[in-house]
């Protein structure tokens, strides 16, 4: 068994939200986790890459709202008061690079790489195009074996 927290050691600790969390707060669609939701995210919240890029997706390919909607949506959860974002610069930046076209999840995947690796290696040729100049870290758009 994994050991967990208690609740007693966590009185005063900063929570990390899931995606739902985030989902039902924007949203509003819930009558009984909204209100929940936001009386979670009224207090210190941590907010990781991982769940911003889920989040990203849910919002753009399985709720199809559109892309200019979902970059303020993610705006909105990375400006909420009590929440701490990692990578908050970068992740601002693949916001802006989203609204222009590029894809969340690659975009998030280099703010992720950003200070872990040098080089983020890939095949996908549009990455690099989509990242722009201001990449957080350098791309290496790899060629397939002869």
């Amino acid at each position: 068994m994994i050991p967990t927290w208690t609740w007693l050691s966590l009185a005063d600790a900063v929570r990390a939200v899931d995606t739902n969390i985030l989902a039902r707060w924007l949203l509003g669609d819930d009558p009984v986790q909204t209100p929940v939701a936001l009386k979670v995210l009224s207090e210190p919240a941590h907010v990781s890459l991982t769940v911003l890029t889920e989040l990203g997706w849910v919002l753009e390919k399985a709720l199809r709202i559109p892309r200019p909607i979902v970059g303020s949506m993610l705006e909105k959860v990375i400006d909420l008061e009590h929440a701490q974002v990692d990578k908050q610069p970068s992740v601002r930046w693949a916001i802006e690079r989203y609204r222009q076209g590029a894809d969340w999840a690659d975009m998030m995947h280099l703010v992720a790489a950003a200070g872990a690796a040098p080089v983020f290696a890939t095949f996908d040729k549009s990455i690099a195009r989509d990242a722009g100049e201001k990449s957080p870290v350098l791309i290496d758009t790899l060629r397939e074996a002869p």
